[in-house]
């Protein structure tokens, strides 16, 4: 008896130990290493099929860190679904033409990773969630009706599985698009998957892009499972 009482007191000071150095993403505002900060930029790409484009629902995407040479080393979003076609917000497109276009696509699901190594570490190994919402503004210039460059920005918001608070926007500022199949240009190498709906990379047409200017803000994530856990480790220890 004496020796299992020791085995579970070995037992509750190391999960003790695991729990102290454990917690939810520190709060902070982290911007990308072109604002000066510590997160890196990313690549991004829009995988529609046949028939589809990048306006059309039922586009999904995958964006990933980008440290010069690895892919989602330090942050990761993926399989978030155009939910509708764009809607037109403005244009200054003329009768021959020429001129700007800039839509508002709104997307649902998804999933988002951090890693547990990033400037917001605070013990966890990673930090696994879920898109909340996910809005985008493309901007597209066409000259004699020809989509020749876009540029766009995301404003989103997320929780994580483990500390289930929505406590985290994203915001990226500068997103420029690089490649589009729609357009002829070939896929360019190191740039995440298109993806399908079922978040499998089956798709072979869609649009590459950078993404620059990116802030990530955290604020008060909440305890979750971890707390919950230990809690009852305590429950049954005073018993």
């Amino acid at each position: 008896m004496k020796r299992s009482a020791m085995a579970l007191f070995a037992f509750l000071v190391l999960i003790l130990a695991t729990a102290s150095v454990a917690g939810p993403p520190l709060t902070g505002h982290y911007d990308s290493v072109d604002l000066g900060g510590p997160v890196q930029v990313g690549r991004y790409t829009e995988g529609w099929g046949g028939g589809g484009g990048a306006l059309l629902a039922g586009t999904t995407l995958n964006a990933a860190s980008w440290d010069g040479s690895v892919l989602a080393s330090q942050w990761h979003y993926w399989c978030s679904t155009e939910s509708s076609n764009a809607v037109l917000l403005v244009s200054t497109v003329n009768s021959s033409g020429n001129g700007n276009r800039t839509y508002m696509k709104t997307f649902a699901g998804g999933y988002i990773w951090l890693s547990g190594s990033g400037p917001w570490a605070n013990g966890d190994p990673d930090y696994p969630g879920v898109i909340d919402s996910y809005v985008e503004f493309e901007t597209i210039t066409y000259s004699n009706w020809i989509p020749i460059a876009a540029v766009t920005n995301v404003q989103a918001s997320a929780h994580f599985d483990a500390y289930p608070a929505q406590c985290m926007t994203f915001y990226i500022g500068n997103g420029s698009r690089v490649a589009s199949t729609a357009l002829g240009d070939p896929v360019p190498a190191n740039y995440p998957a298109f993806l399908d709906p079922s978040c499998n990379p089956t798709r072979t047409e869609g649009a590459c892009w950078n993404f620059f200017t990116i802030t990530l803000s955290i604020l008060d994530c909440s305890v979750g499972t971890k707390e919950a856990t230990w809690g009852a480790i305590k429950s049954i220890y005073g018993q």
